[in-house]
């Protein structure tokens, strides 16, 4: 096969599998259920924890648990995307970042920090504060380093007849044990606050997909412009991969997931 050079994607990973079902249930003044829908709403995504969200939304266990694994299904094809990973066999390397991104996510960091009430147009704003976790930052300099030794091999002419199903998988396993090594030691960037309104309908209220991405975004740090490798800077994506070819040229950049929301419910 024609060996494709690595690199860390030029784009950012943004956004989630949004399911955000309205809440109901307003048995409580309206600021303390509506911090208690934010973070349901957030535990359910990121962490699997579904009770507050259960009792808030009215959706079954089931349909819960749904939400978190489309979610952390979203996050591996991102993860993977970031990295310049393809899903190339019969789902192995996406079930390990899918766990991957279960570790990475259960140690998520957020709090309602206040709850702001506009009087005058019966509204009401969540401050809601994010600490974006430092994964992807504190492994940056050994991904980079672990990326440079890979592609060194490839211009060597190492995986020249490696199956492009093996080549990956062992381009995937160094970056997943690089990013396993820090998810039982969270780290935290410097906290970010967010204004979240709640979009009230009639007796029922959510938080619009727009600002659920946001919250997303800044769930995990991500440096803007990563830095390349002198092997891959400024090298064009092969159209395609030929079976045997001797040469390793071309680089293998990371695409953006394009997300797709749910409306919430009526």
């Amino acid at each position: 096969m024609k060996s494709a050079m690595k690199k860390l994607s030029v784009l950012l990973i943004v956004s989630a599998m949004i399911i955000t079902l309205t809440g109901c249930a307003l048995f409580d003044s309206r600021a303390k259920v509506y911090s208690r829908y934010a973070i349901s709403l957030l535990d359910i995504n990121y962490k699997n924890i579904s009770k507050d969200y259960l009792t808030l939304t009215g959706v079954s266990q089931s349909d819960a648990e749904a939400v978190y694994v489309a979610n952390m299904d979203y996050q591996a094809h991102n993860l993977m995307s970031y990295y310049g990973v393809k899903e190339v066999d019969d789902g192995t390397i996406l079930s390990e970042f899918y766990y991957l991104a279960q570790s990475i996510f259960a140690n998520a960091k957020y709090e309602v920090t206040d709850v702001v009430h506009d009087d005058e147009k019966d509204s009401y704003v969540l401050k809601l504060t994010v600490y974006p976790l430092d994964t992807l930052e504190t492994t940056y300099d050994q991904v980079v380093a672990y990326i440079e030794g890979f592609n060194a091999k490839v211009d060597e002419g190492d995986y020249n007849n490696t199956t492009e199903e093996d080549y990956e998988a062992e381009f995937a396993g160094g970056i997943i044990e690089i990013l396993k090594s820090t998810v039982d030691n969270p780290g935290y960037m410097d906290p970010v606050t967010l204004e979240i309104p709640i979009q009230p309908s009639d007796d029922y209220y959510y938080i619009s997909d727009e600002d659920f991405l946001k919250i997303d975004k800044a769930m995990l740090y991500i440096r803007e412009n990563p830095a390349t490798t002198d092997e891959t800077a400024g090298e064009e994506t092969p159209a395609e991969e030929t079976a045997g070819e001797e040469t390793s040229e071309g680089e293998q950049p990371a695409g953006e997931e394009t997300p797709e929301g749910e409306q919430p419910a009526e």
